[in-house]
């Protein structure tokens, strides 16, 4: 009795495990996916347009589970490039072997017999990874090869119904991305932002002209910022341009959330701090990827956060006790005046100057397009 709980506590554990491991390749490949697109123009709306429906979301149902847009192709593409880039490491050592053999014996066969066999190997390795995705692309298919299984798979795909099907699948789990709709709730954010931060963000550029310009254009982005984070959600999750004026809704969440709403504008605007300080520098057009890294990884979880502060702000019926919302407007302020400060001088730190104050990433393209 107790060898059958201990083996079914180690399954338990084994299979968290994988799972747990196979979330994290999901996660990993969606993070570098998205900053890849976000280095191109049009495609950056869709890079946006997946954060806000990400919180979207979750301000609907008010969980985490599900609330990420095709994960699970991500995971099964995570699983299968960790597989094949562990699987390389043989034809690896061996092409380093051919190396080394060349440097002792330079006129020896051992350095051309090594590298035949590395290509040979990369070639059996490739045949496997197609393999194994055709059987369902988990990383123990990759990593743990049955060859008469995967050799029907592959004669199976050579026939023509089995590349229909092998096209569909494809095809099936792009098409679930709904990217017409991502691009879409990008532009519908975006435009959103933008016509909140137009006349802040324009007076904080004149005010290196005049100071108390400036002041105003600070004062004004503090409130744009307290509202902004939940608006854009709520403009996403309402699927129209008309709800960016709905300040009311915000407003009542925000009363009836007041810590949940304050922790979710902090985070925002703090995890927006250190994207300004890749600006001080032009980035390479080759490595413009690397600032959209670190764009997903900071805002993603920005935006999960708004979307369960929006969600418990509605779900509510009566606004919470005013020293609850007085606590909230004493933690928010100074971080949304901070963030007013912040961007102002990042004129002067920017490559771009001036008109790097319109490239707010917590709010609108991941990337300045300016930069590409």
């Amino acid at each position: 009795m107790g060898s059958t709980k201990g083996s079914g506590a180690v399954a338990n554990v084994l299979a968290w495990s994988q799972r747990a491991a196979s979330t994290f390749f999901g996660l990993a490949t969606l993070l570098v996916a998205l900053s890849v697109l976000a280095t191109l123009p049009v495609l950056q709306l869709l890079c946006l347009g997946y954060l806000l429906v990400a919180g979207a979301r979750v301000a609907a149902s008010g969980r985490l589970r599900g609330c990420l847009p095709g994960l699970p192709l991500f995971e099964r593409v995570g699983a299968i490039v960790v597989g094949l880039w562990l699987l390389l490491w043989i034809p690896r050592l061996l092409a380093s072997l051919a190396r080394d053999a060349r440097l002792i014996d330079p006129g020896g066969r051992a350095g051309p017999t090594l590298d035949t066999i590395a290509a040979l190997l990369v070639l059996l390795l490739v045949l496997h990874a197609i393999a194994a995705t055709a059987r369902g692309g988990r990383l123990s298919l990759l990593l743990l090869p049955r060859p008469i299984l995967e050799a029907r798979a592959l004669r199976a795909l050579l026939t023509r119904e089995g590349y229909r099907t092998a096209r569909d699948a494809v095809w099936d789990a792009l098409a679930s991305l709904e990217p017409w709709a991502l691009v879409k709730t990008g532009a519908l954010g975006f435009l959103a932002a933008a016509l909140w931060l137009l006349v802040p963000t324009t007076l904080l550029a004149l005010g290196s002209r005049a100071p108390v310009l400036a002041v105003l254009g600070a004062g004004l982005m503090a409130v744009v910022v307290f509202y902004l984070p939940l608006l854009q959600l709520h403009v996403a999750e309402q699927g129209r341009l008309a709800a960016l004026m709905d300040v009311e809704t915000v407003a009542r969440a925000h009363a009836r959330a007041p810590l949940a709403s304050a922790v979710a504008v902090v985070i925002t605007v703090v995890f927006a701090f250190p994207l300004y300080l890749l600006k001080i520098e032009l980035i390479p057009r080759e490595a413009m990827w690397l600032p959209g890294v670190a764009f997903m990884a900071l805002m993603l979880p920005a935006r999960l956060v708004c979307g369960l502060a929006l969600h418990r702000g509605l779900a509510r019926s009566t606004p919470r006790h005013f020293a609850l919302r007085a606590v909230a407007w004493l933690i928010v302020v100074p971080v949304a005046g901070a963030y007013a400060v912040v961007l102002y001088f990042t004129q002067y730190l920017s490559w771009y100057g001036t008109w790097s104050l319109y490239e707010q990433h917590a709010f609108l393209l991941p990337v300045p397009f300016l930069g590409l």
